[in-house]
């Protein structure tokens, strides 16, 4: 997924993680799109990096699943932390 979705864009290999959070609250895929939009982390195809939801929308409207992609390693932590507080995970702070 992260080859193909950074294929042209970036002139070294990107960093990645995945991971899933649960929200403390349901939401639906509309809303967590919107909220990575206005918050400019959702992936960007142009940059080659940001938060891209997979799995489809959770049946509880809180499990969420997710990549993070960027540039740097540092890239990756600072993107994730920001989703973590962006869409108020369980035990996010």
């Amino acid at each position: 997924m992260v080859t193909r979705l950074t294929a042209g864009t970036v002139e070294s290999p990107p960093a990645w993680s995945v991971s899933k959070g649960r929200t403390r609250v349901p939401i639906d895929f509309e809303t967590a799109l919107f909220r990575l939009r206005a918050s400019r982390l959702a992936f960007d195809p142009e940059r080659g990096e940001g938060v891209v939801l997979y799995a489809d929308a959770p049946p509880d409207g809180r499990s969420w699943r997710y990549a993070v992609l960027a540039r740097s390693p540092g890239g990756v932590r600072k993107r994730e932390a920001a989703s973590v507080q962006f869409f108020a995970f369980e035990g996010g702070g």
